[in-house]
Parts: structure tokens; sequence; C-alpha cells
């Protein structure tokens, strides 16, 4: 079992009661930013703070929320938990710099994939496929959209032109939304060029190092314990050391609701668009060799006059393979999700588990099953400790903004006990992009989580949610819960909610 000794900040203290757990949601935004205060015996909170980031916002917009956790947490994070490179996830971090500077942190944790002196090279290669992958994205947006002119010449004379513009423009909708979490603002407006790490990512590495803050990137598989948080172990669950549980998808109608993304398509897809200009090799062409039309040849002479003529031009199909884009930019955001840090904290005299999985999809929860290491560890001696854990589950944190892939059916969220569990999801449809409200949240996960919780389920955000849990338990019924408004009216600050452990 691994220990840290944390630097600590000895004087930090405020009253709070002995074995409680407060958990705090700062609503900026579908994206996370969470602090969680764990009251000892003495009542001096050791403060742990994840992630920070929003899918929309500026600084402007960010500013409160920070300025609000700066207060909370009286200018002092014993432990800050950073869970992978997602804008919705660090962008704070870089937006709001200046007000991080005046917060002392004395520990940062990291997943093993962001390590850059892992011995077995497998974080560096990771690190390479993803930019890899950000940069083919980055060369298909910036294809597509030039080509919108000549798209629309193209179909002009079809009977179905505004069909397939109104699928078109959809379609670079939601690529540009997926561009906006994957890429470097600078990157995704086409300011620069060279895809670069995320700058908030960029940004809480500084601090960290600023700070002189003690760095750990943890592997999965193993137990952290804290001295000065005695009798609370972390489990490390992912993200998954096995690449192929990275690119992993769920089956349908059990694990998750299967889409069709094949592996072998997307890298034919990363090579198209970082190599488009170049000359096809025999393995890079998608059908045999005698299908390649040879224009040279005297039968295929008139080929241009018979097929390019203005009336059959909307039948071509130049820019068809270009919306292969969408795969490859779904593959990336999977790719990143699945590389989380993923961690249950368990506190030993309870028993009591708290799920904290980053945006881990279905790939990284099913690699915390095959974590050798935890067989039979569970408390009965029988059970993989990783079920053990989802069984005693008290609190969770919703992956992926309550989409079908955040979270894992038979090995997730059916293990988790009913009528017992509290869940904080961050989505806030006001400030995500349209094509993604179609998947958040998803109808069924909504339910069973509404269902579980007995409604003790909070969204970070309930506007446009058909059914909120709301109508099943009212929060401010609840003398643990507590919400506080922004000062101009314009919606919820944060939600919290306070748990015995």
């Amino acid at each position: 079992m691994k220990t840290i000794k944390p630097k600590v900040n000895k004087q930090v203290s405020e009253q709070g009661t002995p074995g409680t757990v407060e958990i705090r949601m700062y609503c900026m935004g579908t994206g996370d930013c969470f602090v969680l205060r764990f009251f000892k015996e003495d009542s001096s909170p050791f403060t742990i703070m994840i992630d920070c980031g929003s899918c929309r916002g500026n600084k402007i917009d960010f500013a409160p929320y920070i300025e609000d956790l700066a207060a909370h947490v009286r200018s002092h994070i014993d432990l800050l938990i950073v869970t992978h490179e997602h804008q919705d996830h660090v962008n704070g971090f870089q937006k709001c710099n200046e007000l991080f500077q005046q917060i002392t942190i004395n520990n940062v944790w990291f997943a093993w994939t962001e390590d850059p002196d892992d011995p077995t090279g497998q974080a560096a290669e990771l690190r390479k496929k993803k930019k890899e992958m950000k940069s083919a994205l980055n060369t298909a947006l910036k294809m597509i959209q030039d080509r919108q002119e000549a798209f629309g010449a193209i179909i002009e004379s079809s009977p179905f032109s505004a069909v397939l513009q109104a699928g078109r423009d959809a379609f670079v909708g939601g690529l540009k939304s997926l561009s906006e979490i994957n890429l470097d603002e600078t990157t995704a407006t086409g300011n620069e060029t060279e895809v670069k790490a995320l700058a908030g990512m960029a940004a809480v590495k500084k601090l960290a190092k600023e700070k002189n803050a003690r760095i750990s990137y943890l592997m999965p598989g193993t137990t952290v314990k804290i001295p000065e948080l005695p009798g609370i172990n972390f489990h490390i669950l992912g993200p998954p050391v096995d690449r192929k549980y990275v690119y992993m998808d769920g089956k349908e109608g059990r694990d998750v609701y299967r889409k069709a993304m094949d592996m072998g398509f997307s890298s034919y897809l990363a090579k198209a668009f970082t190599d488009h200009v170049g000359e096809s090799k025999k393995a890079d062409i998608p059908f045999n060799r005698e299908f390649v039309l040879k224009t040279q040849d005297p039968v295929y002479q008139n080929i241009e006059e018979i097929y390019r003529s203005p009336d059959n031009n909307w039948r071509n199909i130049d820019d068809e393979w270009l919306m292969g884009a969408g795969l490859l930019a779904i593959r990336l955001n999977s790719h990143i999700n699945n590389t989380s840090l993923a961690i249950a904290v368990e506190a030993e005299q309870s028993r009591k588990v708290l799920l904290l999985p980053g945006d881990a999809e279905y790939g990284s929860w099913e690699s915390w099953h095959a974590i050798k290491a935890w067989e039979k560890k569970g408390s009965d001696g029988k059970k993989h400790l990783v079920e053990d854990l989802l069984n005693r589950t008290v609190f969770y944190k919703v992956g992926h903004h309550l989409s079908y892939n955040g979270t894992a059916l038979e090995k997730g969220i059916q293990m988790m006990p009913e009528n017992n569990l509290v869940a904080f999801a961050t989505l806030d449809r006001r400030r995500i992009s349209e094509g993604w409200k179609s998947t958040m949240p998803n109808k069924h996960l909504l339910e069973e989580l509404t269902r579980r919780t007995a409604g003790c389920f909070f969204i970070m955000n309930e506007e446009e949610i058909a059914s909120p849990p709301s109508k099943v338990l009212d929060p401010l019924g609840d003398s643990r819960y507590q919400t506080a408004e922004k000062n101009d009216g314009s919606g919820p600050l944060y939600k919290q909610y306070t748990l015995d452990i």
C-alpha cells in the first residue's frame, strides 16, 4: 500500500462536524470543478479540489466561482486532483490563473499517462497518439470549412440541396463542439496551425511547480494513504495501462449503447488527414488496387464529361471522405476520457465509498474489474475489490455529464446500492453545444440514477431537464444540502452536500 506524505498547511482551521465530508460542485457550466472538505476529530478540514473547467465561458464568466472557491478553502488546497486533459476540466486554471496564484497548493495528483518520466514509454506513446489525432482533427475541420463554398455549388442543382446543406451544417457543428473540448482555443479558432497541449493543462502543471507542490503520477491497482487524512484509502482505478481498454466500446444493451467506431478505420482517417497531400500507398487504399480508376486509360477519357456535368455535380463524393472526421473526433474524445484519473475514496471505519471517475468511459470501467492485484480482495474475500467498492458507494460523481458512455451498466451503476446513494452531475444544458443536447442527459441513465438515489441526485442546472430529480425529492427539504445563487441572479453558484463518512 502506497503512502504519500503530503505537505500540510497547519494554519487552515474551520469548525465542522468530525467524520463528515462536505462536497461542493461549482456550477460554472458543463464541466467539473469540485471541492471536498474532510472534517477530522480536531475539526481541521483536509481540502481536496478536483479539476476546474467548463465547456463555455471566459475569464469574466469563471471569476465569481473561483473567487468563492478561494474564500471557501481559505486560500489553501491540500490536494489538487487533475483528472484529464479536456477543456471542460482544465481551462479554468488558465483563464483564472491570477486567482490561483493566490492559493497555496501542497500536493497535485495526475494520472500516470501524464508522467514525463514514465519508464515504460507507454505514457509518451499515448501522448504521441493523442497529438496525432488532434492534428488530424484540426486538419479535417479546416478542410471541411475551406470546402464549404465549393460544397454549396456542388449541391445547388440537387432537389435535396436544403436537406444536404442542413445535414452538413449539423455535422460541422458537432465537429466544432468536439474540437472545442479537445483542441487548444487558438488552434480550434484557426489562429494557429500547431497542435499544442491545452493551455489549461499547461497552466496547472506550471502552477504546481511554482507552488513547489509535491506532484504524483498514479497507477491503477494502487491504494494511497495520506497520513494527514487517517482512515481514508484512495484506490486508484484508472486510467488503464493496457491500451486495449483505452479504445474499448461497450456491448449494446448490456454495457452502453454501441457506437460504430472502429479503431482501424480511425487510424486510416488520422493518416488521411495528416498526409492527404502525399502519394497514396498500397496499404492506405481502402479497396483492391484493381479498382483504382486509371484516368489515362482511353476507356475513361470522357469520364469527366459524363460525370462532371453541372446536372450531376451533386452526385459526386469528393467530400464524402471528410465526413469520417466525425468518427475520428469521437475516437479522440473517448481516448482522452479513458485516460481519466479515476479514484474510489474509501473510509475504513464506515466502509463508505466516494466514486470519482473523471469522465472515464466504458473501456476504463471494464479495466478496473481486470486489475489482478485486487482479485478476491473484497471485504468478503470472494469479490473483486472493485465490485465490492461499487457495492458500498454512497456518492457518485456522474461521469461525462450524464452521457450514455460515461457510466457502465452491468459493471458500474447496476453494482451500486439503491436508496443509499447520492449523485452529482455536471450538466448545464444552457451552456453546452446544441449537438450535445441529443445525448446529454441520457434519458435511461437519468431515470436509473433518480431511482437509485431516491431523488438525492443534484444536476448542475435542471433547466431543460424533462424529468429532473427534484420532482422526486425537493433538495431544499434536506438539511444536508446547501446552495447559493450568483450575485447577479443568473443561476446557482454552487450546490453542496454533506455526508457522514
